[in-house]
C-alpha cells in the first residue's frame, strides 16, 4: 500500500518508518528544506514518563490569570485577535479538574512508556547516533515544602510503574557536580532514572536517512495546500508542487493539523502553544551538566546534547505567531 505521510517531524518521520517496516511505500511531505526543521528541532528533547503530568490541571486557570499581568509565568495567556484561542482555551479549562487531571496524566503516562519501549527497540536494531543520554533526569525543588507537595504529586505516577527515587541537594551534586554552585539553593529533588534524553532534530534527520535508504521518499520543500476529497475517502492532497495520490494518508501536521483537516470537515482541538529555547555550545566550561534535569519552581529544563547544552522554557498561549 502506498501512504503518503503529511508532515516530516519526529511523528511524521517515525510513522513512515514503522509503516515501511510493515512492507509499505510511503511519501512524506514537508514544507521545510529539511525534516525536524520546526517543533522537532526546538525543543528540550526530554523522553520523560517521569513527567508526565498534564498542564491541565486545578492549578491552571490561576497561572494563566495571573499571567496576564505577571511575565514570569511557566504557562502564559496572550490575547489574541484568533476566535479559536478563546474556544480552544475553553476546552481545556474544562480538564482542568483533579478527577481529569489524574485520569488524563495516567493515560499520558502509560502512553509515554509505550512510547519509550517502541524508541528503544528502534535504536536497538537502527544503531543511530543522536546524543542519547540515558543517566535519567532530575527534578529539583527549590523549597522544602514545594518538595514535599513535588513527591506527593509523583506517588501517582510511582503508582503507575514509574521508578523515583528522592534525593536530597548533597545526592543531588554527587548525581550531577555542574550544581554545586547551587547546592544552597536546592532543596532536594526526584531523579527518574529511566528517562533519558537525545537530540531529536538529529534523531529524526538519522531515520529519514534509513527511510530513504530503502525507497522511501522524503519530499522537503514541498508545502500542502489541501485535501480533495471523493465520497467519504482522500483523493489526493495537494502542495504547492502538484498533487499526491497514496491508498492511505496519515496526517502529522503537528499544531497545523487543524487548519488541513478543517478543509476535509474535521475538527481536531488543537492548538499551538509556543515554547522558548536556546542551544549553546559548552566551550571549554570546566563542569558543564551531565544529567537533564527541570527546575520546578520556574519550570526550566536543561538538556545535554553532547558538546551542546539546551535550555528550555515557557509555554506561551499565543496562536501561529512565530
Amino acid at each position: 500500500m502506498r501512504v503518503i505521510v503529511l508532515g516530516g517531524g519526529v511523528v511524521g518521520v517515525t510513522t513512515a518508518y514503522q509503516l515501511q517496516k510493515d512492507g509499505h511505500e510511503v511519501v512524506v511531505l514537508e514544507r521545510q528544506s529539511q525534516v525536524a526543521a520546526e517543533t522537532s528541532w526546538g525543543n528540550a528533547g526530554m523522553i520523560a514518563p517521569g513527567h508526565s503530568f498534564v498542564w491541565s490541571s486545578p492549578r491552571a486557570p490561576l497561572i494563566l490569570l495571573k499571567s496576564l499581568v505577571l511575565k514570569d509565568q511557566a504557562l502564559r495567556f496572550k490575547l489574541s485577535a484568533d476566535p479559536r484561542l478563546y474556544s480552544w482555551s475553553w476546552l481545556f479549562l474544562m480538564e482542568c479538574t483533579a478527577e481529569k487531571a489524574r485520569r488524563n496524566t495516567l493515560l499520558k503516562h502509560r502512553l509515554a512508556v509505550y512510547s519509550q519501549s517502541v524508541l528503544h527497540k528502534v535504536i536497538a536494531d537502527e544503531q543511530i547516533d543522536y546524543d542519547r543520554n540515558g543517566r535519567g533526569i532530575l527534578y529539583f525543588y527549590r523549597s522544602q515544602q514545594a518538595l514535599d507537595k513535588g513527591v506527593e504529586h509523583m506517588r501517582l505516577l510511582e503508582s503507575d510503574g514509574q521508578l523515583i527515587k528522592v534525593l536530597d541537594r548533597d545526592a543531588i551534586v554527587a548525581l550531577d557536580p555542574s550544581l554545586a554552585s547551587a547546592r544552597e539553593k536546592i532543596a532536594g529533588g526526584i531523579h527518574c532514572p529511566t528517562d533519558e534524553t537525545g537530540d531529536p532534530a538529529k534523531f529524526t534527520r538519522a531515520l529519514a536517512a534509513k527511510v530513504v535508504e530503502r525507497g522511501g521518499e522524503i519530499r522537503t520543500g514541498t508545502t500542502i495546500t489541501g485535501i480533495e476529497t471523493s465520497g467519504d475517502g482522500v483523493a489526493q492532497v495537494l502542495t504547492d508542487k502538484g498533487s499526491v495520490k497514496g491508498d492511505a494518508y496519515v496526517l502529522a501536521l503537528g499544531s497545523y493539523s487543524p487548519l488541513i483537516a478543517k478543509t476535509v470537515g474535521i475538527n481536531l482541538p488543537i492548538y499551538p502553544i509556543k515554547g522558548y529555547s536556546l542551544t549553546i555550545s559548552i566551550g571549554n566550561q570546566p563542569r558543564p551538566p551531565t544529567i537533564a534535569a527541570i527546575d520546578e519552581h520556574n519550570l526550566v529544563a536543561v538538556s545535554r546534547f553532547g558538546d551542546r547544552l539546551r535550555v528550555t522554557a515557557t509555554a506561551e498561549f499565543a496562536g501561529y505567531d512565530t
